[in-house]
């Protein structure tokens, strides 16, 4: 699997320094303080649908797992660019 460039091992370093879960824990990671809200905001809007059966609720809330990898690689890229040591 791969998303936006990034290959599955890749994803799964992501996951496992950012403490994500296996698979992605959505409410976990949108209740974390450490993760800017326009990024949160971001994973929302990913997953948003009007539909309300169950192959439709679980592809948004897979297209918001892949939206959590995706604000997380930016945030792991703005973290080692930012002599700080970390996005606030």
């Amino acid at each position: 699997m791969r998303v936006k460039g990034f290959a599955e091992d890749q994803i799964a370093g992501l996951c496992n320094m950012w403490g994500l879960g296996q698979p992605i824990d959505v409410a976990a990671f949108l209740k974390r303080q450490d993760i800017p809200k326009v990024a949160k905001d971001r994973v929302r809007k990913a997953g948003q649908t009007s539909e309300r059966t169950h192959t439709a609720l679980g592809k948004a809330y897979h297209l918001m797992q892949v939206a959590i990898v995706i604000e997380v690689a930016k945030l792991d890229k703005e973290r080692w660019n930012d002599p700080a040591g970390g996005p606030e």
